[in-house]
């Protein structure tokens, strides 16, 4: 094979083999893909079902806590004390920062020690008092600064006063601002910022994120399993408004269709695992046929040219012995003999190369001789008969009675190449018996005419039986023993038989014999 062609077809071969896996994979993952794609959509729309019902709920309980900070003593009053007998497991604590220092109620005196103790979160308080849209305080950032714009001033860790006399008494300018929270750490808080003549002023509470996280868990629609509420991630964004909270869909959701999903899916990966293992088996059936034709083309080349060099050889030899009058007078006749002989030999080689060439294009006999059956049977064998006499066989030929009143329409000629052929291998392989013999009958059926045509030679070996009508198939006694020919003639033969209606098989093969069978039709 031309190494650049082999390796172009590996090249496309790998190529298709490679586009047939990645088909392949594809159908394999295309239902684990559209079950993910499903459960995304699950999850998104449980996720939006359980939304509205828990931040309903979160308003409910933010609006009953800041209804007790309204209950407070008003702003400057020494105490600061909302009611905390029915304070909920979620709210640590309440807490009023004014620029004169930290209030809580009674009894949240641990709390005040708390938030006094962590500059994270006393800081954050002030400086949202002051800016609510200022950042949560982070020691380790020094840069996070409030600027005043009045005295482009920063504030931070220092609260600053607009009044530093706080035995004046302490007033309201202005409404509060509205609630909003935040949250450091662990630490949650929703507070709002209030304008005091002393300065700005915090007012909120404390909330434990985890307990109030268990109060909404209830809310969440029931098929979304393992969902958790919890304090947002640093740069995650919030869903449960107005607190920094989020609410999160777990690893497994049930889609209630996957089943049915999952049956008509089968029908798809069944077909396209079909289609995968054809296209494969096609591409590597394509390969070894390709691979035997190449092989059979080498070997219809070697073998026509060996059978080409023969004659030829023969012929410029004798030609070149008769030119220079080297030839004695008495075997004048046996080289022209031996000329004649290799001249018809190279014709009829070069015309079963032909013929096979111009079926295998797919042009059809076209010319159709009519005569009585015996009659135009006994032309086709004129010329065969002859050559085997010559080549020491006994020829009987014998007609069906039944068969004599027929009138036959056929190829002539294509009779004459598939009887020359036959007779070829007769001559090849069953000279060598003791007296060889070629019988030749007709037999009338139905609607057909059998011509039997056998030989007592050898015999086939059965393991070759099979393989006689393919072209350019030699065995190997052929090609050790020199045998003459290209292994054509029995293919070209049936193939011809086929072009004129008919057809040609082994009937059977033995040490006694080969009897070959050519069918034509009557009508």
């Amino acid at each position: 094979m031309n190494k650049k062609l082999f390796l172009i077809i590996t090249f496309f071969s790998l190529l298709t083999l490679s586009a047939v896996s990645w088909l392949a994979y594809e159908a394999f993952t295309l239902d684990a893909r559209l079950l993910q794609l499903d459960k995304d959509a699950q999850q998104k729309r449980l996720v939006e079902l359980s939304l509205p019902r828990i931040q309903t709920e979160i308003k409910r309980l933010l609006e009953q806590e800041r209804n007790k900070l309204g209950y407070a003593p008003p702003i400057g009053q020494l105490a600061y004390a909302p009611p905390t007998a029915d304070m909920p497991d979620y709210v640590r604590g309440y807490f009023l920062l004014t620029p004169a220092g930290l209030q809580v109620p009674e009894g949240q005196e641990e709390l005040l020690a708390e938030i006094e103790g962590n500059p994270a979160i006393i800081d954050t308080i002030r400086r949202k008092a002051f800016n609510p849209a200022a950042p949560v305080y982070d020691p380790s950032q020094p840069t996070h600064r409030t600027i005043d714009p009045r005295t482009q001033l920063p504030v931070f860790g220092v609260y600053e006063a607009e009044n530093q006399d706080f035995s004046q008494p302490l007033e309201m300018k202005g409404e509060p601002g509205p609630f909003f929270s935040w949250y450091y750490m662990d630490d949650m808080v929703y507070m709002r910022s209030i304008r005091t003549t002393h300065g700005s002023a915090a007012e909120g509470i404390l909330l434990d994120a985890g307990k109030l996280a268990e109060r909404l868990t209830p809310f969440i629609e029931p098929a979304l399993k393992g969902a958790t509420i919890s304090l947002c991630r640093k740069k995650e964004p919030a869903n449960l408004f107005p607190l920094p909270m989020v609410l999160r869909p777990g690893a497994d959701v049930e889609v209630p269709d996957t089943a049915a999903r999952r049956e008509a899916m089968r029908g798809t990966l069944a077909s396209a695992t079909l289609v995968t293992v054809l296209a494969i088996g096609i591409l590597f059936g394509l390969l070894f046929f390709y691979g035997r034709m190449e092989r059979r083309r080498s070997d219809f080349v070697s073998a026509v040219t060996h059978e080409l060099r023969t004659p030829l050889t023969s012929f410029s030899l004798m030609t070149e012995m008769l030119k220079n009058k080297l030839v004695p007078a008495e075997k004048l006749e046996e080289y022209h003999e031996t000329l004649h002989q290799e001249s018809q030999r190279l014709s009829h080689l070069v015309e079963n190369v032909l013929a096979f060439a111009r079926l295998t294009r797919g042009k059809q006999r076209g010319r159709a001789d009519k005569a009585p059956c015996p009659e135009l049977i006994d032309r086709a064998l004129r010329k065969v008969e002859q050559r085997l006499k010559e080549a020491g066989f006994k020829v009987q030929v014998k007609h069906d009675k039944r068969a004599e009143l027929l009138t036959l329409h056929t190829d002539i000629i294509s009779l004459e190449q598939i009887f020359t052929n036959l007779a070829d291998n007769a001559i090849k392989y069953a000279a060598t018996a003791e007296h060889p013999t070629i019988s030749i009958s007709t037999m009338r059926g139905h609607d057909t005419l059998s011509i039997r045509f056998a030989d007592n030679g050898p015999g086939i070996p059965p393991k070759l039986q099979r393989g006689i009508f393919r072209p350019f198939s030699r065995s190997a006694r052929d090609v050790e023993g020199r045998k003459p020919g290209v292994g054509l003639g029995l293919a070209l033969s049936r193939d011809v038989a086929r072009s004129i209606g008919g057809n040609l098989a082994l009937e059977k093969s033995s040490d006694k014999g080969t009897v070959f069978t050519l069918t034509l039709p009557l009508n």
